[in-house]
Protein backbone atom coordinates (compact mmCIF):
# COMPACT_ATOMS: atom_id res chain seq x y z
CA UNK A 1 0.00 0.00 0.00
CA UNK A 2 2.80 2.41 0.91
CA UNK A 3 4.54 1.66 -2.38
CA UNK A 4 1.33 2.61 -4.22
CA UNK A 5 1.05 5.83 -2.23
CA UNK A 6 4.68 6.63 -2.92
CA UNK A 7 4.14 6.02 -6.65
CA UNK A 8 1.17 8.42 -6.76
CA UNK A 9 3.14 11.05 -4.88
CA UNK A 10 6.00 10.68 -7.30
CA UNK A 11 3.63 10.96 -10.28
CA UNK A 12 2.07 14.14 -8.91
CA UNK A 13 5.49 15.59 -8.17
CA UNK A 14 6.64 14.93 -11.73
CA UNK A 15 3.48 16.49 -13.19
CA UNK A 16 3.90 19.57 -11.03
CA UNK A 17 7.53 19.93 -12.04
CA UNK A 18 6.60 19.72 -15.71
CA UNK A 19 3.84 22.37 -15.56
CA UNK A 20 3.95 26.15 -15.29
CA UNK A 21 1.11 26.44 -12.79
CA UNK A 22 0.44 24.74 -9.50
CA UNK A 23 -3.08 23.23 -9.38
CA UNK A 24 -5.40 25.29 -7.22
CA UNK A 25 -8.24 23.97 -5.00
CA UNK A 26 -7.94 20.36 -6.20
CA UNK A 27 -8.72 17.51 -3.86
CA UNK A 28 -5.75 15.44 -2.72
CA UNK A 29 -6.10 11.65 -3.10
CA UNK A 30 -6.85 9.81 0.12
CA UNK A 31 -3.60 7.88 0.15
CA UNK A 32 -1.52 11.07 -0.23
CA UNK A 33 -3.48 12.80 2.47
CA UNK A 34 -2.85 9.89 4.83
CA UNK A 35 0.85 9.89 4.06
CA UNK A 36 1.04 13.66 4.43
CA UNK A 37 -0.71 13.50 7.77
CA UNK A 38 1.68 10.84 8.99
CA UNK A 39 4.68 12.91 7.92
CA UNK A 40 3.36 16.04 9.57
CA UNK A 41 2.74 14.18 12.82
CA UNK A 42 6.31 12.92 12.67
CA UNK A 43 7.60 16.49 12.58
CA UNK A 44 8.08 17.01 8.82
CA UNK A 45 7.60 20.50 7.50
CA UNK A 46 9.53 22.21 10.28
CA UNK A 47 6.36 23.66 11.78
CA UNK A 48 5.75 25.85 8.72
CA UNK A 49 2.21 26.72 7.76
CA UNK A 50 1.03 25.30 4.44
CA UNK A 51 -0.04 27.67 1.65
CA UNK A 52 -3.74 28.54 1.59
CA UNK A 53 -5.29 28.56 -1.88
CA UNK A 54 -8.52 30.17 -3.01
CA UNK A 55 -10.49 29.74 -6.19
CA UNK A 56 -11.48 32.76 -8.29
CA UNK A 57 -15.20 32.80 -9.38
CA UNK A 58 -14.13 33.53 -12.95
CA UNK A 59 -12.08 30.39 -13.09
CA UNK A 60 -8.74 32.19 -12.66
CA UNK A 61 -6.06 30.98 -10.30
CA UNK A 62 -5.05 33.24 -7.47
CA UNK A 63 -1.87 34.05 -5.67
CA UNK A 64 -0.99 31.79 -2.76
CA UNK A 65 1.01 33.05 0.14
CA UNK A 66 2.69 30.95 2.80
CA UNK A 67 2.87 33.34 5.71
CA UNK A 68 5.09 31.13 7.89
CA UNK A 69 8.13 31.17 5.57
CA UNK A 70 7.27 34.09 3.24
CA UNK A 71 7.29 31.87 0.18
CA UNK A 72 5.38 33.58 -2.64
CA UNK A 73 3.88 31.90 -5.70
CA UNK A 74 2.12 33.73 -8.50
CA UNK A 75 0.38 32.71 -11.66
CA UNK A 76 2.14 33.34 -14.91
CA UNK A 77 1.01 34.78 -18.18
CA UNK A 78 4.02 35.56 -20.31
CA UNK A 79 6.15 35.98 -17.19
CA UNK A 80 3.71 38.37 -15.46
CA UNK A 81 0.31 37.83 -13.90
CA UNK A 82 -2.26 39.06 -11.44
CA UNK A 83 -2.75 37.96 -7.91
CA UNK A 84 -6.27 36.89 -6.97
CA UNK A 85 -7.72 38.52 -10.07
CA UNK A 86 -7.59 41.95 -8.44
CA UNK A 87 -5.39 43.63 -11.04
CA UNK A 88 -2.38 43.96 -8.73
CA UNK A 89 0.83 43.11 -10.56
CA UNK A 90 2.83 40.22 -9.15
CA UNK A 91 6.57 40.40 -8.61
CA UNK A 92 8.71 39.18 -11.47
CA UNK A 93 9.29 35.46 -11.43
CA UNK A 94 12.82 34.14 -11.40
CA UNK A 95 12.79 31.42 -14.13
CA UNK A 96 15.62 29.63 -12.36
CA UNK A 97 13.74 29.46 -9.07
CA UNK A 98 11.15 26.77 -8.32
CA UNK A 99 7.70 28.21 -7.64
CA UNK A 100 6.61 25.21 -5.58
CA UNK A 101 8.23 24.40 -2.30
CA UNK A 102 9.44 20.81 -2.05
CA UNK A 103 10.33 18.54 0.84
CA UNK A 104 12.59 16.05 -0.83
CA UNK A 105 10.62 15.00 -3.91
CA UNK A 106 7.21 15.63 -2.30
CA UNK A 107 5.48 18.95 -3.17
CA UNK A 108 4.72 20.96 -0.04
CA UNK A 109 1.12 21.66 -1.07
CA UNK A 110 0.02 18.06 -0.41
CA UNK A 111 0.16 18.81 3.31
CA UNK A 112 -3.03 19.98 5.01
CA UNK A 113 -3.00 23.31 6.76
CA UNK A 114 -4.25 21.77 10.02
CA UNK A 115 -3.78 17.98 9.77
CA UNK A 116 -4.97 17.20 13.30
CA UNK A 117 -8.22 19.08 12.75
CA UNK A 118 -8.78 17.27 9.45
CA UNK A 119 -8.14 13.92 11.10
CA UNK A 120 -10.67 14.75 13.82
CA UNK A 121 -13.42 15.48 11.27
CA UNK A 122 -15.87 12.57 11.40
CA UNK A 123 -18.40 13.96 8.92
CA UNK A 124 -19.67 11.14 6.66
CA UNK A 125 -19.05 11.40 2.95
CA UNK A 126 -22.06 12.80 1.10
CA UNK A 127 -23.60 14.15 4.32
CA UNK A 128 -24.55 17.80 4.29
CA UNK A 129 -23.79 19.29 7.68
CA UNK A 130 -24.30 22.98 8.39
CA UNK A 131 -21.25 24.86 9.58
CA UNK A 132 -21.24 25.18 13.31
CA UNK A 133 -19.11 27.26 15.61
CA UNK A 134 -16.79 26.15 18.34
CA UNK A 135 -16.92 27.98 21.67
CA UNK A 136 -14.17 30.26 20.31
CA UNK A 137 -16.40 31.19 17.37
CA UNK A 138 -14.42 29.52 14.59
CA UNK A 139 -16.02 26.96 12.24
CA UNK A 140 -15.42 23.35 13.10
CA UNK A 141 -13.43 21.27 10.58
CA UNK A 142 -15.43 20.41 7.49
CA UNK A 143 -18.52 22.07 8.91
CA UNK A 144 -19.01 19.17 11.30
CA UNK A 145 -21.02 19.88 14.40
CA UNK A 146 -19.37 19.43 17.80
CA UNK A 147 -20.13 16.21 19.59
CA UNK A 148 -23.27 16.40 21.72
CA UNK A 149 -24.07 14.45 24.84
CA UNK A 150 -27.17 12.29 24.24
CA UNK A 151 -30.23 13.25 26.20
CA UNK A 152 -30.78 10.33 28.54
CA UNK A 153 -34.43 11.34 28.90
CA UNK A 154 -35.10 10.93 25.18
CA UNK A 155 -36.95 7.73 24.26
CA UNK A 156 -35.14 6.26 21.28
CA UNK A 157 -37.42 3.23 20.95
CA UNK A 158 -41.05 3.49 19.80
CA UNK A 159 -43.42 2.87 22.66
CA UNK A 160 -45.33 -0.36 22.25
CA UNK A 161 -48.35 -1.60 24.10
CA UNK A 162 -47.83 -4.56 26.40
CA UNK A 163 -51.51 -5.50 26.20
CA UNK A 164 -52.01 -4.90 29.92
CA UNK A 165 -54.37 -1.98 29.24
CA UNK A 166 -56.94 -4.31 27.61
CA UNK A 167 -59.78 -5.38 29.96
CA UNK A 168 -58.92 -9.06 29.62
CA UNK A 169 -61.21 -10.14 32.41
CA UNK A 170 -64.15 -8.96 30.27
CA UNK A 171 -62.79 -9.96 26.86
CA UNK A 172 -61.36 -13.36 27.77
CA UNK A 173 -62.03 -14.54 31.34
CA UNK A 174 -59.20 -16.71 32.56
CA UNK A 175 -61.51 -19.74 32.77
CA UNK A 176 -62.13 -19.42 29.02
CA UNK A 177 -58.41 -18.96 28.36
CA UNK A 178 -57.67 -22.19 30.26
CA UNK A 179 -60.27 -24.08 28.21
CA UNK A 180 -58.79 -22.80 24.95
CA UNK A 181 -55.32 -23.96 26.04
CA UNK A 182 -56.72 -27.39 26.97
CA UNK A 183 -58.30 -27.69 23.54
CA UNK A 184 -55.02 -26.74 21.86
CA UNK A 185 -52.98 -29.28 23.83
CA UNK A 186 -55.50 -32.02 23.00
CA UNK A 187 -55.25 -31.26 19.28
CA UNK A 188 -51.45 -31.03 19.37
CA UNK A 189 -51.15 -34.28 21.30
CA UNK A 190 -53.19 -36.12 18.67
CA UNK A 191 -51.44 -34.55 15.67
CA UNK A 192 -47.93 -35.10 17.08
CA UNK A 193 -48.59 -38.71 18.08
CA UNK A 194 -46.57 -40.21 15.23
CA UNK A 195 -44.57 -39.13 12.21
CA UNK A 196 -47.55 -40.05 10.04
CA UNK A 197 -50.04 -37.93 12.00
CA UNK A 198 -47.54 -35.10 11.98
CA UNK A 199 -47.06 -35.30 8.21
CA UNK A 200 -50.83 -35.18 7.65
CA UNK A 201 -51.43 -32.18 9.92
CA UNK A 202 -48.40 -29.92 9.58
CA UNK A 203 -50.46 -26.79 8.87
CA UNK A 204 -52.86 -27.39 11.78
CA UNK A 205 -49.92 -28.03 14.13
CA UNK A 206 -48.24 -24.76 13.12
CA UNK A 207 -51.46 -22.77 13.65
CA UNK A 208 -52.08 -24.37 17.05
CA UNK A 209 -48.51 -23.49 18.03
CA UNK A 210 -49.19 -19.83 17.22
CA UNK A 211 -52.45 -19.86 19.16
CA UNK A 212 -50.69 -21.44 22.17
CA UNK A 213 -48.11 -18.66 21.99
CA UNK A 214 -50.92 -16.07 21.82
CA UNK A 215 -52.76 -17.47 24.84
CA UNK A 216 -49.55 -17.56 26.88
CA UNK A 217 -48.78 -13.95 25.93
CA UNK A 218 -52.25 -12.94 27.16
CA UNK A 219 -51.79 -14.98 30.35
CA UNK A 220 -48.68 -12.92 31.15
CA UNK A 221 -50.69 -9.68 31.32
CA UNK A 222 -54.05 -11.06 32.41
CA UNK A 223 -55.23 -9.66 35.78
CA UNK A 224 -56.41 -13.12 36.79
CA UNK A 225 -53.99 -15.92 37.57
CA UNK A 226 -53.45 -19.32 36.02
CA UNK A 227 -51.37 -22.01 37.68
CA UNK A 228 -48.55 -21.61 35.13
CA UNK A 229 -48.62 -17.80 34.88
CA UNK A 230 -45.13 -17.44 36.35
CA UNK A 231 -43.79 -19.55 33.47
CA UNK A 232 -46.15 -18.24 30.80
CA UNK A 233 -43.24 -16.59 28.97
CA UNK A 234 -41.68 -20.02 28.40
CA UNK A 235 -44.96 -21.47 27.09
CA UNK A 236 -45.22 -18.46 24.79
CA UNK A 237 -41.76 -19.04 23.31
CA UNK A 238 -42.25 -22.81 23.07
CA UNK A 239 -45.54 -22.30 21.24
CA UNK A 240 -43.75 -20.07 18.76
CA UNK A 241 -41.06 -22.74 18.37
CA UNK A 242 -43.75 -25.32 17.56
CA UNK A 243 -45.06 -22.97 14.89
CA UNK A 244 -41.59 -22.33 13.47
CA UNK A 245 -40.54 -25.99 13.30
CA UNK A 246 -43.79 -27.46 11.96
CA UNK A 247 -44.24 -27.79 8.22
CA UNK A 248 -41.55 -29.94 6.61
CA UNK A 249 -42.38 -33.63 6.56
CA UNK A 250 -40.23 -36.39 8.00
CA UNK A 251 -38.99 -37.71 11.31
CA UNK A 252 -36.46 -34.95 11.90
CA UNK A 253 -39.08 -32.20 11.56
CA UNK A 254 -41.51 -34.18 13.71
CA UNK A 255 -38.90 -34.55 16.45
CA UNK A 256 -37.94 -30.87 16.40
CA UNK A 257 -41.64 -29.92 16.67
CA UNK A 258 -42.59 -32.45 19.32
CA UNK A 259 -39.74 -31.53 21.67
CA UNK A 260 -40.92 -27.93 22.41
CA UNK A 261 -44.51 -29.23 22.66
CA UNK A 262 -43.52 -31.73 25.37
CA UNK A 263 -41.60 -29.01 27.23
CA UNK A 264 -44.65 -26.75 27.11
CA UNK A 265 -46.87 -29.58 28.40
CA UNK A 266 -44.50 -30.11 31.32
CA UNK A 267 -44.98 -26.48 32.34
CA UNK A 268 -48.77 -26.63 31.89
CA UNK A 269 -48.80 -29.71 34.12
CA UNK A 270 -46.99 -27.81 36.89
CA UNK A 271 -43.42 -28.84 36.09
CA UNK A 272 -40.32 -26.72 35.75
CA UNK A 273 -39.49 -24.82 32.57
CA UNK A 274 -36.52 -25.86 30.42
CA UNK A 275 -33.11 -24.36 31.09
CA UNK A 276 -33.40 -21.42 28.69
CA UNK A 277 -33.92 -17.66 28.66
CA UNK A 278 -37.24 -15.95 27.90
CA UNK A 279 -38.08 -12.24 27.82
CA UNK A 280 -40.91 -10.89 29.94
CA UNK A 281 -44.01 -9.43 28.25
CA UNK A 282 -42.80 -8.98 24.70
CA UNK A 283 -44.93 -7.08 22.15
CA UNK A 284 -47.74 -9.24 20.82
CA UNK A 285 -46.35 -8.97 17.29
CA UNK A 286 -43.28 -10.92 18.48
CA UNK A 287 -45.48 -13.74 19.77
CA UNK A 288 -48.03 -14.22 16.99
CA UNK A 289 -48.44 -12.99 13.42
CA UNK A 290 -51.60 -11.29 12.17
CA UNK A 291 -51.67 -13.68 9.21
CA UNK A 292 -51.94 -16.68 11.55
CA UNK A 293 -54.58 -15.01 13.71
CA UNK A 294 -56.60 -14.28 10.57
CA UNK A 295 -56.52 -17.97 9.65
CA UNK A 296 -58.08 -18.88 12.99
CA UNK A 297 -60.57 -16.01 12.85
CA UNK A 298 -61.77 -17.09 9.40
CA UNK A 299 -62.04 -20.76 10.39
CA UNK A 300 -63.95 -19.97 13.60
CA UNK A 301 -66.29 -17.50 11.94
CA UNK A 302 -67.11 -19.88 9.06
CA UNK A 303 -67.79 -22.68 11.55
CA UNK A 304 -70.14 -20.47 13.61
CA UNK A 305 -71.93 -19.20 10.52
CA UNK A 306 -72.44 -22.67 9.04
CA UNK A 307 -73.14 -24.74 12.15
CA UNK A 308 -74.85 -22.37 14.59
CA UNK A 309 -77.62 -21.48 12.17
CA UNK A 310 -80.70 -22.04 14.31
CA UNK A 311 -81.82 -21.15 17.80
CA UNK A 312 -81.72 -24.78 18.88
CA UNK A 313 -78.17 -25.27 17.57
CA UNK A 314 -77.00 -22.20 19.48
CA UNK A 315 -78.47 -23.61 22.69
CA UNK A 316 -77.00 -27.11 22.27
CA UNK A 317 -73.58 -26.11 23.60
CA UNK A 318 -73.60 -22.41 24.51
CA UNK A 319 -70.28 -22.73 26.37
CA UNK A 320 -68.46 -23.83 23.20
CA UNK A 321 -70.09 -21.04 21.15
CA UNK A 322 -69.19 -18.47 23.80
CA UNK A 323 -65.60 -19.72 23.80
CA UNK A 324 -65.26 -19.29 20.03
CA UNK A 325 -66.72 -15.78 20.11
CA UNK A 326 -64.45 -14.70 22.96
CA UNK A 327 -61.44 -16.16 21.18
CA UNK A 328 -62.34 -13.96 18.18
CA UNK A 329 -62.60 -10.93 20.47
CA UNK A 330 -59.27 -11.79 22.14
CA UNK A 331 -57.41 -12.10 18.84
CA UNK A 332 -58.94 -8.83 17.66
CA UNK A 333 -57.82 -7.16 20.88
CA UNK A 334 -54.28 -8.41 20.33
CA UNK A 335 -54.25 -6.97 16.81
CA UNK A 336 -54.92 -3.52 18.29
CA UNK A 337 -51.46 -3.62 19.85
CA UNK A 338 -49.29 -0.78 18.56
CA UNK A 339 -46.53 -3.20 17.60
CA UNK A 340 -48.53 -4.36 14.56
CA UNK A 341 -48.51 -2.63 11.19
CA UNK A 342 -51.12 0.13 10.74
CA UNK A 343 -52.12 -0.09 14.42
CA UNK A 344 -51.20 3.59 14.86
CA UNK A 345 -53.97 4.58 12.45
CA UNK A 346 -57.31 5.69 13.85
CA UNK A 347 -59.24 3.97 11.07
CA UNK A 348 -57.51 0.66 11.82
CA UNK A 349 -58.33 0.97 15.51
CA UNK A 350 -61.94 1.72 14.59
CA UNK A 351 -62.21 -1.51 12.61
CA UNK A 352 -60.64 -3.51 15.44
CA UNK A 353 -63.01 -2.05 18.04
CA UNK A 354 -66.08 -2.83 15.94
CA UNK A 355 -64.82 -6.37 15.39
CA UNK A 356 -64.13 -6.94 19.10
CA UNK A 357 -67.50 -5.46 20.04
CA UNK A 358 -69.18 -7.86 17.62
CA UNK A 359 -67.53 -10.86 19.27
CA UNK A 360 -68.47 -9.72 22.78
CA UNK A 361 -72.04 -8.85 21.77
CA UNK A 362 -72.35 -12.31 20.24
CA UNK A 363 -71.17 -13.86 23.51
CA UNK A 364 -73.73 -11.85 25.46
CA UNK A 365 -76.44 -12.91 23.01
CA UNK A 366 -75.56 -16.58 23.52
CA UNK A 367 -75.67 -16.11 27.28
CA UNK A 368 -79.12 -14.48 26.98
CA UNK A 369 -80.33 -17.12 24.51
CA UNK A 370 -81.05 -14.42 21.87
CA UNK A 371 -80.44 -15.98 18.48
CA UNK A 372 -81.34 -12.84 16.52
CA UNK A 373 -78.77 -10.79 18.40
CA UNK A 374 -76.29 -13.59 17.90
CA UNK A 375 -76.84 -13.43 14.12
CA UNK A 376 -76.58 -9.62 14.20
CA UNK A 377 -73.25 -9.91 15.96
CA UNK A 378 -71.95 -12.34 13.33
CA UNK A 379 -73.08 -9.97 10.59
CA UNK A 380 -71.24 -7.12 12.30
CA UNK A 381 -68.06 -9.22 12.44
CA UNK A 382 -68.33 -10.18 8.78
CA UNK A 383 -69.04 -6.63 7.59
CA UNK A 384 -66.17 -5.21 9.62
CA UNK A 385 -63.74 -7.81 8.32
CA UNK A 386 -64.77 -7.12 4.71
CA UNK A 387 -64.36 -3.34 5.10
CA UNK A 388 -61.06 -3.67 6.92
CA UNK A 389 -59.66 -6.12 4.35
CA UNK A 390 -60.66 -3.85 1.49
CA UNK A 391 -58.77 -1.02 3.17
CA UNK A 392 -55.67 -2.94 4.27
CA UNK A 393 -55.52 -6.17 2.26
CA UNK A 394 -57.20 -5.38 -1.08
CA UNK A 395 -60.70 -5.85 -2.45
CA UNK A 396 -60.06 -9.47 -3.53
CA UNK A 397 -58.77 -10.69 -0.17
CA UNK A 398 -61.93 -12.63 0.64
CA UNK A 399 -63.25 -12.88 4.20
Amino acid sequence: MFASIRWREKALAESLKAGDLRPQGRAVPWGMASCALALSLAGCGGGEKAPVTTGDPAGQTSQSVAQGNQIQTSTQSGGNGTAGGNGTASPAVDPEKKETKWIGDIPYDVFYDQPLSIAADTTRLGQTVPTSLTPEGSPTPGGAQPAMTPDSSANTEPTQSSGSEIPWADVLPVSVLVEIVKELRTQLTANLQTVATYNRNGGAIALDGQLLSAMAAIAEVHPEAVSWKENAKFVRDLGYEIYSNAGPSGREAWTSTKEPFEQAMTILNGGNPPDREADDKIPFSDAVYVSEMMKKIEASFNSLKANINTDSRMKEDPTAVDRELRLLAALGSMMADKSYDSAEEQKYQGFVKTFVDGGLQGAEAVKAGDFEQFQAALNQIQTTCAECHQQYRGADSGF
